[in-house]
């Protein structure tokens, strides 16, 4: 290099002479690793920050109360999540649950540490199937920053099924490649293995979806002729893997109908107007516009694309599929590959169970594993995989324009993607600091309680849990975890008390409950409710539903008392004089009655209360 110090200096000449260790060997096997580790680090730190706008909700609350309540067994890891078994994410929440109750940062952390495992794997995926080849990076960032993927992360509860699912699937395919071509017995047992783990991961798509994709890549791409003859060469020569997949399956399966729950989501095909137009709403309009950079429009956790977004994303898919079919020989393989992923693995089992509700399809969650084969299927449209003859029927236009086209798509893609995730997060964000700020009250409010505090269930606020599902929605359950010991235990199992109290509404002070519900007094004219031989009926109705009982009474000295409401009974210690008692109250029956342990006691009973605690006051 030469360089002049000034006017009329002679030029001087000098060189940077670089590490050793850096040479052109180097950069060839470096290259490429270095660039696929930016990649990840840059969409790691992109969902990291997308993750500091959420927080806990829905789900997400009772996978916490669970792992808090249970150890970590056989009957914890197969308890059923209505119709899904999800032992690998109940294990991950267990696990940070125990570290740290409602610790938003160590779960999100968690998420994103098997996200860049996911990632590793596609990138290792890429590598088995094509190669050293620059072009992989494609496929590989379309996976790392499709929105695809973003409700499916983002949402705790729904990335504990997603994340490992995608790992799993990964892993099986490059295990599967490896075994096809050096037929060595270890990748067979990698298959099976990580064919258990995505079944452990979220069962009902895993078992389905990895055998396929198994079936469909093999026979397409690593085998001669049509593919019609492809597929029965490889029933014939993957043997192995079938059979020990068979073996992994069959007592997997046998858990699932065990355990399962379908009792409150049937199962069962809508009417044939009812499936196509879940199909078109699920594959037409939510898969392509979530998949190329996102809907331009959210409403809530489903999409709301317009018109012209629709129209968008299939003209950019149609022209991308028309130019592959053009040059790439099996091009139609890898397209068929990714719609039969889509419409037996995605559709197929979200039809069976909410094809009724016509906006569930408008949910990306659901067609979110997707986005792994939707990566593979665009690999397969530009490369060739290693075992193919004559790859392409013709090659691409020299000159400028492609390469041009390539970047003005990808960084519209970029661009579209960072947009729509910073729409989806922003509308959930004032939601999540409001859960947060209250969970985090609560934490302060129950640690400094005293131990003996009786605290006892109630709703948590509609906007911070959203929604739920029946008596799991109580405080006792969703928020115990945050209690120390013993006042955890005092929580789930609430206990007669004169003086109870719940959480203020902001979660910052415990206060005297209102309960809401029915409500008793003696008739007109009367003090007291009427005692007979020692047993005071009380007229409040229950369904059986939880509800916490009261009532304020005289009594001339203290005694004990049965409280009965059907089948339901209450130990309780009446105090002499004027006072009050407050007890749960689980059960169904017109009337509950009070029975003295002493008869002779005189005791008046002035009023009765039966329901659910609230606060009495706010700040």
């Amino acid at each position: 290099m030469e360089s002049r110090a000034g006017t009329g200096a002679s030029p001087r000449s000098f060189e940077i002479e670089l590490p050793r260790w850096v040479s052109v060997a180097f950069l060839r096997r470096w290259a490429l690793p270095s660039a696929a580790l930016a990649l990840v680090a840059a969409q790691l730190l992109w969902k990291w920050s997308l993750f500091g706008r959420g927080y806990f909700w829905g789900d997400d609350f009772a996978f916490v109360a669970r792992a808090a309540e249970r150890g970590l067994g056989w009957d914890y890891l197969t308890a059923p999540w209505g119709p899904k078994l999800l032992p690998a994410g109940f294990a991950l929440a267990w696990v940070v649950t125990r570290i740290d109750a409602y610790g938003w940062e160590l779960a999100s952390g968690a998420l994103l540490v098997l996200q860049a495992a996911a990632s590793f794997a596609m990138y290792r995926l890429l590598r088995v199937l094509f190669g050293a080849r620059a072009l992989i990076l494609v496929p590989f960032g379309l996976y790392l920053f499709t929105p695809l993927t973003l409700p499916g992360l983002l949402w705790w509860a729904a990335g504990l099924e997603q994340v490992p699912l995608q790992l799993a699937i990964c892993m099986a395919l490059a295990a599967q490649a490896h075994y096809v071509r050096t037929r060595r017995a270890r990748h067979v047992v990698a298959v099976a293995g990580w064919y258990l783990f995505g079944l452990a991961a979220y069962f009902l798509k895993a078992a389905v979806g990895i055998p396929l994709l198994l079936f469909l890549l093999s026979s397409a791409y690593f085998t001669a002729g049509p593919w019609s003859r492809g597929c029965w060469t490889m029933l014939r020569r993957n043997l192995p893997v079938w059979g020990a997949l068979a073996a992994v399956l069959v007592p997997a399966a046998v858990v699932y109908v065990v355990r399962a729950d379908t009792g409150h989501q049937p199962v069962g095909l809508p009417g044939a107007g009812e499936t196509a137009l879940f199909a078109a709403r699920l594959l037409g309009e939510t898969f392509p516009t979530t998949a190329l950079g996102g809907p331009d429009a959210w409403f809530g956790g489903i999409v709301a694309p317009s018109w012209w977004g629709v129209a968008l994303a299939w003209a950019v898919l149609g022209l991308y599929a028309a130019a592959t079919l053009v040059l790439r020989a099996r091009a139609v393989r890898a397209w068929a590959i990714l719609l039969a992923y889509l419409v037996v693995v995605d559709l197929v089992p979200v039809l069976l169970g909410r094809g009724a509700f016509e906006a569930q399809a408008l949910e990306p969650r659901y067609v979110a594993d997707a986005a792994v084969v939707l990566a593979l299927s665009a690999g397969l449209t530009i490369l060739p995989v290693g075992e193919e003859a004559r790859p392409y029927r013709a090659l691409p236009p020299r000159g400028l324009a492609v390469p041009a086209v390539s970047v003005v798509l990808v960084g519209a893609f970029l661009v579209a993607s960072y947009v729509s995730a910073d729409a989806y997060t922003a509308q959930f964000a004032a939601q999540r600091a409001r859960a947060r700020g209250y969970v985090e009250a609560v934490r302060a409010t129950l640690a400094a309680a005293p131990a003996t505090a009786d605290v006892y269930p109630q709703w948590l606020p509609a906007d911070v849990l959203i929604y739920g599902f029946g008596e799991s929605n109580f405080s006792s359950h969703l928020l115990s975890p945050l209690a120390p010991e013993p006042l955890r235990e005092r929580m789930r199992h609430p206990r007669p008390a004169a003086e109870p109290v719940v959480l203020a509404e902001d979660g910052r002070s415990l206060v005297p409950p209102r309960i809401v519900g029915g409500y008793a007094a003696p008739e007109r004219g009367g003090r007291c409710f009427p005692q007979e031989g020692g047993t005071v009926t009380l007229p409040v109705r229950s369904d059986g539903a939880y509800a916490v009982a009261g009532f304020t009474y005289v009594a001339e000295r203290a005694t004990a008392a049965t409280a009965r409401l059907g089948a339901a009974r209450a130990e309780l210690s009446l105090r002499a004089g004027q006072a009050r008692v407050y007890f749960p109250a689980t059960g169904t029956g017109a009337a509950m009655t009070l029975t003295l342990a002493d008869p002779s006691v005189d005791l008046c009973v002035t009023g009765v209360v039966l329901g659910i605690p609230g606060p009495n006051t706010t700040p």
